[in-house]
């Protein structure tokens, strides 16, 4: 820690001492261009300059990446609007969790899609467990806002992450990097690019390795949590025949991640939630485990109490130790080939992506055996794109395509509670349970998109989409290890077929449309306004108890956006803007249902994914660049998002026992003993992952030195507060479990917290050497990145999951080949 203090106090001192004796050999204005870098984009498919885009889209160049250190998917929520990036998750940590405008992404399963859609060299990527991947060697990327229907691979109801990586060139060229830092941060990446038959054929090669160790510590077992260990490499094979106008670009890549588990903190203790949670209180008070300030990088939390018996391995669940540990592996190739036919432009891209993630999570953040979990969610997918543009005329312009993914899955955990591998009696939810399937997920559609030239200045702008999906599941789920301990739901269906199996699939088919105008105003002014729809696929819940659940339908949103872009002539100033309205049905969120399995005499309350009611979002968004001078660049964005649940929508069963003397005269009798069963309407409720306040500042100032070019960036990243799982307790309910649910709520809601961090580098021309220092969160911002205290009025415990402290580092990149 004193190194620490030491590092932050010492960084500011020595620039100005770096600053002085590298003394400006030139003026400022004599470095690079004085205006801000024009982006061309690719967000509707065709490349386009971002201030003619009639779309909200943030794109961050080669350069942004590097000087906003972006290194995987969840760095780019300190660097667009109205985005939003949870991590830490039951699941396992590899799991990124995106929300754009208010649109979230609650569960991780295989059955299910997120809202927010990832596209890498035009690829959907399936899974949120592939969203930590490393990010190196990038063209650029898009942060688009708003529903995606009409042109892009998935129907996605928030937006989509655009990643663009760099093709191979004619040029034999490379760059080398290794940076070092505390935590014994290492990180070893090296770049290159190889011409193999003149221009015409090129390869590119590239490998990122980083290692840290863990950001915090298990007192309990004196073991580090949070740390990382990953490989990644890609490589690309690019052939461009000359005097033809065809090519075809081979990549391919593999990324591997592991830790030794994730940082859980315990939030929040209910003794009176159960009689085993008591008995673990009153032995040991778990309230001096409870995660504070004071020693805020400490866990106590303990995985499996046991291995699991012999002859349990249903292909997921490891031997040996019982130690916490997250794994991912995941890897792809795609073949994208472009070329024209007579005035028609033809793409296709083939692509096949896998991922597996696993990992053993403690899920209680105490030394006691209360609750853990193994979990393991592998796909398999193919797709197929094909897109056919061209011009009509003068005046008209259109985009053609089609759209055929097939994946195939599995999805499995293993939840201990108590220490029990084996259910407890009376209460068989306590001890053990088995969730395992098999998902096929098969998606089509056909789309077009057209943009016809009113005048030179005025264009419209119309697209539509159908998608057809097809989801199939298979249960295979149990109530312990044993081979013949099916699930009762799987035994009582009438569709059960043995040994604990139980097929269920479903289609849907739905459209997506977009209209619009746009205007250039004059040279530098430019507006849009546009309407578009999207729905985000339907799907299936595969815990225990899900059989009897119907099938989740598609989400829907439509919304209304009007833009204007505005960039002064010399490109100094630079002004985007958007204020949008959406209207969302059938939000798919996490509700509980009483359900009752064929042929059961008893429901069982549980919470499932599941369409629940509409809900209104609206807000504006601001992206300001601004060269104040030369050298200077400081760059600030803005989001103010609001929305509600429309008043009565939102509504789920809830079986209890109630209060003596309530009235429950609009309830029905439930199945356990003096129970009723009540219909809750929870549109109360604030919309989950939806920050009201987002924004963000960053300034780079380069100067010319007799050395070489010093370039000075900072940034500071706000978000808002925000909720993941609230939940409405009936007034009829215990007041302890009343009290308890509005704790869980508290806990569920995540203070809003900034972020700091600053790069400096030294650029030398000959060699072509960068020395650079770096920091994040350098104020040392003691924060939490997600929550799940959904357990806490059930079990007895709740868990917050920490973010990272203050790290530094220092690294040097040799680059060689031509100067741009």
């Amino acid at each position: 820690m004193a190194s620490e203090k030491w590092f932050r106090t010492s960084a500011l001192a020595s620039l100005s001492v770096f600053v002085t004796a590298a003394a400006p050999a030139v003026a400022a204005d004599q470095i690079g261009s004085v205006g801000i870098e024009d982006i061309v984009v690719t967000a509707r498919r065709t490349e386009e300059n971002i201030q003619t885009t009639p779309v909200a889209v943030t794109a961050l160049s080669t350069e942004m990446i590097k000087q906003a250190q972006v290194g995987d998917v969840a760095g780019l929520q300190r660097t667009a609007p109205s985005l939003s990036i949870a991590t830490g998750a039951p699941g396992g940590s590899g799991f990124v969790y995106i929300s754009i405008r208010g649109m979230p992404a609650l569960n991780p399963g295989v059955a299910n899609d997120p809202s927010v859609a990832t596209y890498v060299d035009g690829v959907y990527i399936p899974r949120p467990s592939q969203g930590s991947a490393d990010l190196i060697d990038l063209q650029r990327v898009e942060v688009l806002r708003g529903p995606q229907g009409t042109l892009f691979g998935r129907n996605t109801t928030g937006g989509a992450l655009n990643i663009v990586t760099v093709n191979p060139t004619g040029d034999f060229e490379g760059q080398f990097r290794i940076q070092g830092g505390n935590y014994d941060y290492r990180n070893i990446d090296a770049v290159l690019n190889v011409p193999l038959v003149g221009d015409e054929l090129a390869a590119r090669f590239v490998y990122d390795f980083v290692d840290h160790d863990g950001y915090a510590r298990n007192v309990t077992s004196n073991s580090e949590l949070k740390d990382r260990n990953s490989h990644y490499a890609r490589a690309k094979l690019r052939w461009a025949p000359a005097g033809s106008n065809w090519s075809a670009t081979l990549s391919g890549d593999y990324n591997i991640i592991k830790d030794h588990g994730q940082f859980v903190g315990l939030a929040a203790v209910n003794p009176g939630a159960s009689a085993a949670i008591g008995a673990i209180n009153a032995a040991t008070p778990l309230a001096a485990y409870l995660h504070n300030k004071a020693y805020w990088y400490n866990a106590y939390g303990i995985p499996f109490s046991t291995n699991p018996p012999v002859g349990s391995n249903y292909g997921f669940l490891t031997a040996g130790s019982r130690s916490a540990y997250n794994r991912l592996e995941a890897y792809g190739g795609n073949l994208t080939i472009d070329g024209e036919i007579g005035s028609v432009t033809v793409k296709s891209i083939s692509a096949y992506r896998y991922s597996n993630a696993i990992g053993l999570n403690e899920l209680d953040g105490t030394p006691a055996q209360i609750l853990a979990a193994e979990s393991a969610y592998k796909s398999d997918q193919y797709s197929q794109e094909l897109q056919l543009s061209g011009e009509l005329g003068d005046r008209f312009s259109y985009i053609l395509g089609s759209y055929y993914s097939t994946e195939s899955g599995r999805e499995s955990s293993v939840a201990q509670t108590f220490g029990s591998f084996t259910p407890a009696a009376p209460a068989p939810n306590f001890g053990f349970s088995l969730n395992y399937g098999k998902v096929k997920n098969i998606s089509v559609g056909l789309f077009g998109q057209g943009y016809y030239r009113l005048t030179d200045t005025i264009r419209l702008t119309g697209g539509v989409r159908w998608t057809w999906d097809k989801r199939e599941v298979v249960l295979l789920n149990r109530t312990n290890l044993a081979a013949n301990s099916c699930a009762p739901e799987l035994l009582s269906n009438p569709d059960f077929i043995a040994p604990c199996s139980l097929p269920r699939s479903v289609k849907y088919d739905y459209p997506a449309w977009t209209a619009g105008i746009d205007v250039e105003i004059t040279d530098g002014l430019f507006a849009y306004v546009k309407t578009s729809a999207a729905s985000k696929a339907g799907g299936f819940n595969m815990r225990n108890g899900s059989a009897a659940t119907p099938p989740f339908k598609p989400e829907k949103v439509r919304d209304v956006e009007l833009g204007v872009k505005f960039s002064t002539s010399d490109n100094r100033l630079r002004i985007n803007a958007a204020a949008f309205h959406s209207w969302q049905s059938e939000v798919q969120r996490n509700a509980s249902d009483c359900i009752t399995p064929p042929g059961a005499l008893a429901c069982t309350t549980t919470q499932f994914l599941r369409n629940s009611g509409n809900a209104r979002v609206y807000g504006g968004e601001l992206e300001i660049s601004a060269v104040p001078w030369g050298g200077m660049l400081v760059s600030g964005n803005l989001a103010l998002l609001d929305g509600k649940y429309v008043a009565g929508t939102f509504v789920e069963q809830q079986q209890f026992v109630p209060v003596a003397g309530a009235n429950v005269s609009d309830c029905v009798a439930g199945t356990a003993a003096g129970s009723v069963r009540c219909s809750v309407v929870r549109s109360g409720e604030a919309l989950p992952q939806m920050p009201k306040k987002q924004f963000g500042i960053s300034v780079t100032q380069k100067l010319a030195t007799s050395v070489g070019e010093l370039s000075i960036h900072v940034n500071y990243a706000y978000i808002g507060r925000q909720n993941f799982g609230l939940f409405t307790a009936d007034p009829r309910r215990p007041q302890a479990y009343r009290d308890a649910v509005a704790i869980a709520n508290r806990i569920n809601t995540i203070s809003g917290y900034g972020l700091f961090n600053g790069r400096i580098a030294l650029q030398i021309e000959d060699p072509n050497l960068e020395l650079s220092v770096f920091g994040r969160n350098i104020g040392g911002k003691k924060y939490v990145t997600r929550a799940f205290a959904d357990q806490l009025p059930t079990l007895g415990t709740a868990i917050d999951y920490i973010g990272d402290p203050f790290t530094w580092g220092i690294g040097a990149t040799f680059r060689f080949g031509p100067k741009s």
